[in-house]
């Protein structure tokens, strides 16, 4: 899967795989699908994502495209780069699990990746954030990282395509195109006779492989020091990152200046996003401290340690080890209080007690609908928009008919057939119409709501962080 912008960067990515994966090339059979995400942040964006789904089908690619407004997603606080980034960023997670993707191919290119080293530079990032942009993380994967953005513009052209111009890129309000457009070039001044900003982004990209080479080096040592593990419940995780966990002891016994990039090192085996925050690492130090232990053990409170790091996650004492909690995680035995909301069709429903949205809305009918979706489902609703739904938690006595099944069955024979873990059962929301569950996310669909292959609109439910 591409993530497509119709741009010239994501439009020389599509127009090189579509060339690799057409009948008889070196990737015939390999399946692309592009996807575009309309941010909804100036007049022109519904246009641009009409341009980019033209270009994408233009080159024979199956296109998923889809508008969601950044400026009324923004958490507290939040910028609207960085909601833009993470709106975006879900949204290919989203697609990814739908069409059953692999990868998620990006376009992030070599001058993409100098910029991304000069902003850590500037933002205070140490040896963690100067790595910069990694080739390959997770289903994320930027096959264009040693090449410049010259090079896939001129690709482009010679293709004969015009790619969709973003006015986005040139708004001085962001940090990244005040470096690209104004600090990069300044830099490139001052260089020798005869070098320029491609000799500039190559140095800084030599600096980003070195400062990745370190932190390989570094990871590989604190696996044999820390020999880090999955936390036992790790399924708790909901489904996403699992999670790590260490002896409290190995982690305590590091040389202090040490203990940041061990915690930033378990961070990336865990899954997380970003490291721990400093102010979070210096806590975990003190606590681990001889002295405060020493204090603990004697007033009996050997398993209190832990702390925020930021983003959700955690670090939890558990026995004689700790364990970095992904969001969603809980611990055995703490399942969210119940909950039951109402929901007017077509519309969105919050649920706190999981960190969660459910979303319904119409939808004309797709392929990926007959296929199957972990976080998404089509639903053969027979009500009208305005009609109210009910999402709640399961409950004794619950059954519905799991699609293609001949009748009904209890919700938790079904869930253990499915093996899905006892800590997750009460953490998937219920999409029911009136007393009959619709949709178990993850699970299955129940047969009455079946959309049938000849019906051209139907409901589609999708779970979001």
């Amino acid at each position: 899967m591409v993530a497509f912008s119709g741009g010239p960067d994501s439009t020389a990515l599509l127009l090189g795989l579509a060339r690799l994966t057409a009948a008889g090339g070196p990737l015939d059979g390999l399946r692309v699908v592009a996807a575009h995400l309309d941010h909804g942040l100036d007049p022109g964006s519904r246009l641009r994502a009409r341009a980019a789904g033209e270009i994408a089908r233009g080159l024979g690619v199956e296109t998923v495209v889809e508008r969601r407004p950044v400026g009324r997603l923004l958490d507290r606080g939040e910028s609207v780069e960085t909601a833009g980034r993470r709106v975006r960023y879900a949204f290919l997670e989203e697609v990814r699990l739908a069409e059953d993707a692999r990868w998620i191919a990006t376009a992030h290119h070599r001058d993409d990746q100098a910029e991304t080293v000069l902003l850590r530079l500037l933002f205070g990032s140490g040896l963690e954030g100067l790595g910069a942009m990694r080739p390959v993380r997770g289903p994320l994967v930027r096959p264009l990282l040693t090449l410049g953005r010259s090079t896939l513009v001129a690709a482009v052209a010679a293709a004969g395509i015009t790619p969709v111009d973003d006015p986005t890129n040139r708004d001085l309000s962001l940090a990244r195109n005040r470096v690209r457009r104004r600090l990069l070039p300044a830099l490139a001044r001052d260089l020798p006779a005869g070098d320029g900003s491609d000799h500039l982004a190559e140095r800084l990209v030599r600096l980003a492989e070195a400062a990745a080479g370190v932190r390989d080096r570094l990871d590989r040592r604190f696996d044999e020091l820390l020999e880090p593990e999955r936390p036992a419940d790790d399924e708790a995780a909901n489904g996403t990152a699992p999670g790590v966990a260490v002896r409290t002891r190995a982690l305590a016994d590091l040389p202090r200046p040490l203990l940041p990039h061990a915690l930033a090192s378990l961070h990336r085996r865990a899954g997380a996003p970003y490291p721990a925050t400093a102010a979070a690492a210096a806590e975990l130090a003190r606590q681990l401290a001889p002295e405060v232990v020493q204090d603990r053990n004697e007033a009996g409170e050997r398993g209190r340690i832990g702390c925020d790091c930021g983003g959700g996650w955690r670090w939890e004492a558990s026995a004689d080890r700790l364990e970095l909690r992904p969001p969603a995680a809980r611990s055995a035995g703490s399942a969210p209080r119940d909950f039951s909301y109402t929901l007017t069709v077509p519309g969105t429903i919050d649920i706190p007690e999981l960190g969660l949205s459910l979303r319904v809305r119409r939808e004309p009918v797709a392929p990926w609908m007959f296929r199957g979706s972990r976080r998404r489902a089509a639903l053969a609703l027979p009500v009208e928009p305005g009609a109210r739904l009910v999402v709640r938690r399961r409950r004794p006595g619950d059954r519905m008919q799991p699609l293609g099944a001949p009748g009904t069955r209890k919700l938790k024979d079904l869930l253990i057939d499915r093996r899905i873990p006892r800590e997750r059962r009460d953490q998937l929301p219920l999409l029911c119409l009136g007393d009959r569950i619709a949709w178990v996310p993850g699970v299955t669909v129940d047969e009455a709501f079946r959309v049938p292959p000849e019906a051209e609109q139907t409901w589609v439910a999708e779970v979001m962080p």
